[in-house]
């Protein structure tokens, strides 16, 4: 990995017309001035600490944190002493703008980020997969093997659509932190995107946070509008469709998703998307090699 460092210089221009990827790593590295961008900016904190500034407020990164910032947006970067590692996706609008389909506007993300907050809400697992991808285009622009500039986009597609679909699955805490959900409710739902592959019960959320059984179903279900069931299954569920779409076997995957057996794993499954997990793997497969032709 190490031949995949660029120096850094400090310029804070794109030299490509559609997307530039960096990897430094920089030791006692000083504040850089606020600036702005004209394009979309992601960064992944690979190690040391760093706080941005932006809108007047503060945004303590730590290991794994992804920040997302649409253009126009003024921010300061302020890295902490000793090492500090950092992957910096650039895309162009125009780029972006191709990416992209009438139904399916990748550059969401960016904006729901300006809206909520510019960390990405990520689980562990989410984030792995986010920094395995971004790993992968990195090494596909320092290399020059047949197909690249193909693969590049494609990976670029993925990356995107899982910060999307990051996006889409998280609550806003200003939401939660309402009079209606209150401080417990807030701390509830964090602990359930932290602990769904576990034996999560409404008796156990109940006696861990000192809560009624009504005041809890009744609450959760008005700001997710899911009960803490479907709640957590649908998370299990997305768990699982990513860990099939990357190459793991069904039978393999059930007690990474919060299942005690196969049997529950599969019937879960069916239900919720209507087929099995070969079947689904099946179907997916033809319409990727149906628009491929």
């Amino acid at each position: 990995m190490n031949s995949y460092y660029d120096e850094y210089t400090g310029y804070q221009a794109m030299l490509s017309s559609s997307m530039e990827i960096h990897l430094y790593r920089n030791k006692d590295m000083e504040t850089l001035e606020d600036h702005f961008h004209d394009f979309y900016e992601m960064f992944f904190l690979v190690d040391g600490n760093v706080t941005f500034l932006i809108d007047e407020k503060e945004y303590v990164m730590n290991r794994e944190d992804i920040l997302l910032l649409p253009p126009g947006i003024f921010h300061k970067e302020m890295p902490g002493s000793g090492y500090y590692e950092r992957i910096m996706l650039r895309l162009n609008p125009w780029y972006l703008n191709r990416l992209s389909t009438r139904k399916t506007n990748l550059a969401s993300c960016f904006a729901f980020s300006e809206e909520k907050g510019y960390l990405l809400k990520a689980e562990p697992f989410e984030r792995n997969r986010i920094r395995a991808v971004l790993y992968m285009i990195l090494r596909e622009t320092k290399e020059n093997d047949f197909g690249k500039d193909i693969l590049i986009e494609a990976e670029l597609k993925r990356l995107l659509i899982m910060m999307n679909r990051c996006q889409s699955l998280s609550i806003p805490a200003e939401k939660a932190n309402t009079k209606e959900g209150g401080k417990n409710l807030q701390e509830i739902l964090r602990y359930i995107n932290q602990h769904y592959t576990e034996n999560i019960t409404l008796d156990l959320l109940c006696e861990k946070f000192y809560i009624s059984k009504f005041y809890l179903s009744r609450s959760f279900e008005r700001l997710t509008g899911h009960s803490i069931y479907n709640y957590v299954l649908e998370k299990r569920m997305i768990m699982a469709r990513q860990l099939l779409l990357f190459g793991e076997r069904p039978t393999e995957i059930y007690t990474l998703c919060g299942f005690i057996n196969y049997s529950n794993f599969y019937r879960a499954f069916k239900k919720y998307y209507g087929m099995s997990p070969s079947l689904f793997l099946k179907k997916y497969y033809q319409y990727e090699a149906d628009s491929l032709s």
